[in-house]
């Protein structure tokens, strides 16, 4: 378990050519736990679509000695290589490095922030939040506020707040005040949050787990890997601007030229009391990985499917399907790709996705990565050919 927080905020690294000071989250005491360590650091990282360097640069560590071949292309894309036999096919997991966050838009002459959206957002989950703006002189912490209850009449109560009029306030008394701070148009704002085990379960509270687990996951996965045969390469991509309409998944086939993709992502968990319907999200926490047999992105390949579910039984590990509309994913660019790979979205049940903070099931955890290890150690060629094959 987590020892009490003590964090600060320091600032870490620069993102190149943005000139932004970028700013990681620390817990001072380190957790024992080396998958919970990499998940809160990982969570904590501030990283929205198009500002991807920290995250970045905790994987380009993690994958030293682990991988060779550790390098990036044009947009920012991070590849390694886990090398097998000789004329293996190659496998690729993915998973990408941004997280829904905000750009400032407009500082009013009040010094009040108004802001636009990367990602997919529910706009009421984004007001009455504290925000973390990033600044070329360091982190600005604000807030965006509403009307105080003793003032909002009857009719407003029930009226949505639209995420384009909402505004942070910084604290600032006019826009010279403002851009004082650092702050000025096109510069990334994330929710200011941290992650939190609750209260003693196996349950862990965090942003950005969409799509930090899918990394975290992957390099576990990787990590397990490392002392284990496998009759495949092993390339692994960590990707940007997910959820700014997969565009650097987009790329990644020409660095990889994978035969086959598991791409790990979070599953939409609805075990939870407000508005859910099995028949909207059909995942579970604590029932294992969710693979993902329809989304708005990929109808995936169903021998592929078929294997991986006979895979999981053999191994006795649990799973879910899942499928779920507006969802898109990494997968689906790369199964449209080359000539047409077969390519598979596994994703870790996460329940409150693209809000301030969601819940993922330790369990679910440790079973994907047992099953995207126990998919790498069968993948042969033979195996391959037999999912491509109609």
């Amino acid at each position: 378990m987590l020892g009490r927080r003590v964090g600060v905020l320091a600032v870490v690294a620069a993102l190149a050519g943005a000139g932004l000071t970028v700013v990681r989250v620390h817990a001072q005491q380190q957790p024992a736990d080396q998958v919970v360590h990499l998940l809160q650091e990982l969570t904590d990282a501030v990283a929205p679509s198009g500002f991807e360097g920290p995250v970045r640069d905790i994987l380009r560590r993690e994958w030293q000695g682990l991988l060779t071949n550790i390098h990036t292309d044009g947009i920012g894309n991070l590849f390694g290589t886990l090398p097998g036999p000789a004329s293996s096919p190659r496998v690729l997991i993915m998973a990408h490095m941004d997280e829904v966050g905000f750009l400032v838009r407009y500082i009013d002459p009040d010094g009040f922030i108004f802001f636009n959206n990367v990602g997919g957002y529910i706009d009421q989950s984004v007001l009455t939040q504290r925000m973390t703006i990033l600044t070329p002189k360091g982190p600005v912490t604000g807030y965006t506020g509403f009307k105080s209850g003793h003032i909002v009449s009857a009719e407003e109560r029930s009226r949505l707040v639209h995420l384009q009029d909402m505004f942070i306030d910084v604290g600032a008394k006019s826009r010279a005040e403002a851009e004082a701070m650092g702050i000025r148009p096109g510069l990334p704002i994330t929710y200011g949050t941290q992650f939190t085990v609750l209260n003693g379960t196996h349950r862990y509270l965090a942003k950005a787990f969409d799509d930090r687990v899918g990394l975290a996951a992957a390099t576990e996965a990787l990590r397990q890997l490392k002392s284990l045969p496998h009759p495949n390469t092993v390339e692994m991509a960590a990707t940007v601007q997910e959820e700014n309409g997969l565009r650097g998944a987009a790329v990644v086939q020409a660095s990889t030229h994978p035969d086959i993709v598991i791409n790990l992502e979070i599953g939409i968990a609805g075990d939870f009391p407000l508005l859910t319907s099995p028949k909207l999200s059909q995942e579970r926490l604590g029932l294992g990985p969710g693979i993902f047999v329809f989304d708005s992105s990929m109808i995936p390949n169903n021998t592929f499917v078929d294997w991986i579910t006979q895979t999981a039984q053999a191994h006795q590990i649990p799973y879910q399907f899942e499928s779920v509309g507006g969802y898109g994913e990494d997968g689906s660019e790369l199964q449209r790709s080359g000539t047409g790979i077969p390519a598979i979205n596994i994703g870790v049940p996460t329940r409150y996705g693209h809000s301030q903070s969601s819940v993922i099931d330790r369990s679910d955890f440790d079973n994907t990565v047992k099953l995207v290890v126990q998919m790498v150690q069968g993948l042969s060629a033979e195996q391959i050919k037999k999912i491509t094959a109609f």
